[in-house]
């Protein structure tokens, strides 16, 4: 009889739904997949972009380390399925330390071991699977012996196919099936007990989640430090630049006052108007750097967004994209200073407008959250956004034209102001996708 040390718990629909006994001999293929999960968030976070791992190829090689066994192999199968069939591993959206990172959060949340019985509440509510179920359906010939490791390739489309028998014997059984009792739970996790490949694997993922945890943290202070320095830059370069500015735009409307011939009157209203625009431009860095104060007072939800989509219809029909609204009620109400609101949704929609090259459509909805905040978001089908230009896309003045974004300071000041008044602002985005931007917008204060 194979010895089980833990199970491994197959999600549907999000929620733990089978319990798939695993074998000593399984744990060391985990071990070695999560080994190399390790090295590889850590080699990231020292090589440089182009010379990083994709997602698919550190996919390939945990599936080569881990699926020599078939239960550990179905239950890698249950979570390509459940994060969409590997989308969640797309190389142009995930780099292959952050599928490294997602891999390892759900196999803790997925192991249940005597060194890991934070899931033996979601073991009683799982139906489990016997050895001999396995058998019957992979074929597999189980032992104990360390040796036979190497029995099955575990590939991915055996692994489907076992997984797809399981799903659906599951839902032919009876609801009523009887789940583990509290003692049947402590009984089957007890027997891994003072193995030591139970307690090594354990060791490696307590140490991941802290290298996880060290890494957000981290990247989290970086990114914190350079918003901030990047304030502090903008704010005094905007005093410096203002004084000059004020100058030219002063002298060339003096001279154009008094000019008479054409040509030159052409040059110097140019003067005028680049040196207004470059004014207005700065204005836009000063309020990401210090934002004035918000005056937040009740707003119509319905009316506010209904202004902005008026304000931006000539621009989207200068680019061939429909504007689209739904509105879950017209009595809603948010508590925001309604000028700097717009003037952010403006710039959010300008930059979904320029992400289309023609003929799409830009999708604005409002809804109320369970957090109490009303949601907007304002979808686009353009072209979307790598992974790099994510990463930067709230920097002032950064371009990411090459994904089809428009440049200047829309986003980095929307964001600014919808901080500024209470709210938040996050972006999804996925080449050749489109992008989703969501707007939470508080209440009015009971």
């Amino acid at each position: 009889m194979m010895a089980v040390v833990g199970w491994l718990l197959v999600s549907r629909n999000s929620k733990p739904h089978l319990a798939l006994p695993v074998p000593r001999q399984a744990l060391m293929g985990l071990t070695r997949a999560v080994s190399f999960s390790l090295q590889t968030i850590t080699e990231e976070q020292s090589l440089l972009q182009q010379d990083r791992r994709t997602s698919g190829s550190w996919q390939d090689r945990c599936w080569r380390l881990a699926a020599s066994d078939p239960t550990v192999a179905i239950w890698l199968a249950s979570q390509e399925k459940l994060l969409g069939s590997g989308d969640a591993f797309d190389a142009n959206t995930c780099s292959a330390g952050q599928a490294a990172a997602e891999w390892l959060e759900s196999l803790e949340e997925s192991l249940v071991t005597s060194s890991s019985p934070h899931g033996m509440s979601f073991l009683k509510q799982t139906e489990s699977v016997s050895v001999q179920e396995l058998y019957s359906i992979t074929s597999v010939p189980f032992s104990d012996a360390d040796a036979n490791i190497e029995r099955t390739a575990g590939t991915r489309s055996s692994a489907v196919r076992w997984l797809g028998q399981l799903l659906r014997e599951s839902q032919s059984r009876q609801a009523d099936k009887p789940r583990m009792s509290q003692e049947e739970v402590a009984r089957v996790v007890s027997l891994g007990e003072g193995d030591p490949q139970v307690a090594m694997l354990d060791e490696l993922l307590v140490a991941a989640k802290a290298l996880r945890g060290l890494f957000a943290d981290f990247t989290g202070r970086v990114s914190s430090a350079r918003l901030e320095a990047i304030r502090e830059l903008a704010y005094g370069a905007g005093h410096e630049i203002n004084n000059p500015l004020a100058n030219i735009a002063a002298r060339a409307q003096a001279l154009l006052y008094d000019e008479r011939e054409p040509e030159r009157q052409r040059r110097l209203a140019t003067i005028v108007d680049q040196a207004f625009r470059a004014r207005d431009m700065i204005g836009g860095l000063m309020i990401f750097a210090r934002p004035p104060k918000p005056n937040r007072i009740e707003v119509n939800l319905a009316e506010l967004l209904q202004s902005v989509l008026a304000s931006m219809e000539s621009t989207a029909e200068e680019h061939g994209v429909r504007l689209t609204l739904d509105v879950s009620s017209n009595e809603d109400h948010v508590f925001v200073d309604r000028g700097q609101i717009e003037d952010s949704l403006r710039g959010i929609l300008s930059n979904a407008i320029e992400a289309i090259l023609r003929g799409g459509t830009v999708a604005i909805e409002a809804v109320r959250s369970d957090q109490g905040l009303f949601l907007i978001t304002v979808r686009d089908n353009g072209i979307g956004m790598d992974r790099e230009t994510m990463a930067r896309i709230f920097d002032p003045f950064f371009s990411g034209r090459e994904a089809g974004r428009g440049i200047g300071l829309g986003l980095s000041k929307a964001f600014r102001l919808i901080d500024g008044n209470g709210g938040s602002l996050s972006i999804e985005s996925r080449l050749q996708q489109g992008t989703t931007v969501s707007v939470a917008l508080p209440c009015p204060q009971s």
